[in-house]
């Protein structure tokens, strides 16, 4: 397909894509603006040595969704919208699965809850176990054991080796352990 066909198509995109790909583009936007937000929150410590500080890295993640949401934003106004999946396994009947949506959600979100209390490997074991239930993994204790390695890997990469503070125990885990 020549892009001038591509051009023509995408110019008479139904409105009905256009605006999914505009509420997609909002979406990006108000997680641009949480993240803004939210760096702005990130305590340094006095007299911190570093050069770059915690903020930037969250700033700059923000700063290339601004971009992308832009880009996005302005190629669906000129009509460029994405194709519909036409794979052979899609079936275009079956509707988007609500209860796997929530269930990915709920598993996100208990990282605020299991950090504060059990420490990052630990949450990072939940959410993987839940994420991988939730779409359709039939080994529980497959899941979990991958997900207990995942934990303990990132911990020693961000954790120990970059020095990034990452719980390695919440408030609650050392308690566990000292019996």
């Amino acid at each position: 397909m020549s892009s001038e066909t591509a051009a023509r198509q995408g110019a008479s995109a139904p409105w009905r894509a256009r605006v999914g790909e505009l509420i997609f583009v909002g979406a990006i936007l108000a997680f641009a603006a949480l993240g803004v937000l939210l760096s702005g929150a990130i305590r340094e410590p006095v007299g911190s040595s570093n050069v770059l500080g915690a903020r930037v890295l969250p700033y700059i993640v923000t700063a290339f969704m601004c971009l992308t949401a832009l880009a996005a934003f302005i190629a669906t106004l000129r009509g460029r919208v994405g194709t519909p999946e036409e794979g052979e396994d899609v079936d275009e009947s079956v509707g988007t699965s609500w209860r796997t949506v929530a269930l990915l959600v709920i598993a996100f979100a208990s990282l605020m809850v299991v950090i504060p209390v059990a420490g990052w490997p630990v949450a990072v074991m939940v959410l993987f176990t839940g994420s991988a239930l939730a779409l359709g993994a039939k080994s529980w204790w497959r899941a979990l054991l991958i997900g207990a390695g995942l934990g303990i890997l990132t911990q020693v990469l961000f954790g120990i080796l970059l020095g990034l503070s990452l719980p390695a125990f919440g408030e609650y885990l050392p308690e566990v352990f000292r019996g």
